[in-house]
């Protein structure tokens, strides 16, 4: 099966919209929303295709010495087949390349997978948000998790 990661155009606010909604359907985005996310200054984001279906994406800001990702989804088909680390990888790269030294995230207490997922990539607990997320059956709480990204070239 072929697999290709690209940078997110500015035009996709409505097919993320739909990818965003079959991934997280307790919390979706509406395209609006998406729309305004990638108007805003430092946004970048990237879309991880098989064939000619999207199967995850990563949405993130870059804010500085730091970036934030703000939304990242996988097909729930596609889990646990590397869609999730090629799309930090992305991220993390292009953070990298913005001259970013760290990436921020924050994920749902029970996620056990995508905590599993993040914490395979270095990425550390830093915070704590009390009933951040909105889910079927209340409210639930948020870690912050950071990575620092390596400086300097590859092998050094």
């Amino acid at each position: 099966m072929r697999r290709r990661i690209e940078r997110l155009p500015g035009t996709a606010d409505g097919p993320i919209a739909l990818l965003h909604q079959a991934c997280f359907p307790e919390d979706p985005w509406d395209a609006g929303a998406i729309a305004q996310v990638m108007r805003i200054p430092g946004f970048f984001g990237h879309v991880e295709w098989r064939e000619e279906t999207p199967v995850g994406f990563a949405l993130a800001l870059d804010l500085g010495r730091e970036a934030e990702i703000l939304s990242l989804g996988v097909l729930r088909e596609h889990r646990r087949s590397g869609v999730g680390t090629t799309l930090l990888d992305a991220v993390c790269s292009e953070a990298r390349e913005r001259g970013i030294r760290s990436v921020v995230l924050e994920v749902a207490v029970n996620n056990v997978a995508a905590r599993a997922l993040y914490a395979a990539n270095s990425f550390i607990v830093v915070g704590h948000r009390r009933n951040y997320y909105r889910q079927t059956g209340g409210l639930v709480d948020g870690l912050i998790l950071r990575c620092e990204l390596p400086t300097g070239s590859r092998g050094s």
